[in-house]
């Protein structure tokens, strides 16, 4: 895939992505929000503000990076050039830990693990993640006047770990599906568990 179609696509999902959230989410009480799944797992999964607080972390990290590197443009730029983009072993690896299809799970790294479901302010976690997901959408514009594939940001791993910046892009799109998937069903679980009590 080139850039600038790779570019329209990602703005695509995070409309359908922003859509989801508005649906599905915005209407529940703050108690459905918090709400853990309770099977028999290890440890009880994420609730959905939990999903939607590690996604504004890790997005927060990301975005001030991807600013910083929009900012160095300036003004001069007419028309981006298009460009074939490439990944390396880096975006590989972090393309597949955040791919929405792969089932296997990978702890989060300490500095985007959210707080507790209880600790945590839905309705200001909802209008962070709302304002993030715009901005990555807005970014996506100005970002197509730049290198994809030679131009790299650090990772949440440190600077010495840098990813190239159309991996960035891909990975920040596939990693919020796969937690707004896992946000989906918790909402399902409670649901269901809602009417077996009350059948």
């Amino acid at each position: 895939m080139k850039k600038l179609e790779t570019a329209r696509d990602l703005q695509t999902r995070l409309s359908v992505i922003l859509q989801t959230v508005e649906r599905e989410f915005l209407p529940l009480s703050n108690e459905q929000l918090r709400w853990k799944p309770t099977d028999n797992r290890p440890s009880p999964g994420w609730s959905i503000v939990e999903c939607l607080q590690h996604l504004n972390l890790a997005e927060r990290y990301y975005i001030r990076n991807l600013q910083h590197k929009v900012a160095t443009l300036g003004l001069s730029q007419t028309q981006p050039t298009d460009q074939a983009l490439e990944s390396d072993w880096v975006g590989k690896a972090m393309l597949y830990v955040v791919d929405p299809q792969v089932k296997m799970k990978f702890p989060a790294p300490g500095i985007i693990r959210p707080r507790s479901a209880a600790d945590l302010d839905p309705e200001a976690v909802l209008a962070q993640f709302n304002e993030l997901q715009t901005l990555l959408h807005t970014l996506l514009d100005k970002a197509v006047y730049l290198d994809w594939n030679q131009e790299k940001v650090a990772s949440l791993f440190g600077q010495w770990l840098k990813i190239r910046l159309g991996d960035t892009f891909r990975m920040l799109v596939a990693h919020t599906e796969r937690h707004l998937n896992q946000a989906l069903r918790a909402k399902t679980e409670r649901a269901a568990l809602a009417d077996s009590t009350h059948s």
